[in-house]
């Protein structure tokens, strides 16, 4: 029994493109980052904030509605389990 090699072509790494993770866009001299995003351009950076910023408020609206809804609900079943039945 002999052993053979696996003999495979060697492919060239190919890194992925460069890009912002706002517009898409390639960097220039300048890359602005914040928690591990790189943007193009300040502009880009901010507009990814101003999204994120966005989203949160409408998270913590939902977040707030649902606290009212379940606090008229606690409300409800407190008081409707003190009436006396007819």
């Amino acid at each position: 029994m002999t052993i053979q090699e696996d003999v495979r072509p060697v492919r060239a790494v190919v890194r992925p493109r460069q890009a912002c993770d706002h517009c898409g866009g390639p960097f220039g001299m300048v890359t602005h980052r914040w928690w591990g995003s790189k943007f193009c351009k300040r502009r880009c950076k901010e507009a990814y904030l101003r999204e994120i910023m966005l989203d949160r408020d409408t998270v913590h609206r939902w977040c707030g509605l649902l606290r009212v809804i379940s606090r008229s609900r606690s409300s409800l079943q407190q008081t409707g389990s003190r009436v006396a039945p007819a």
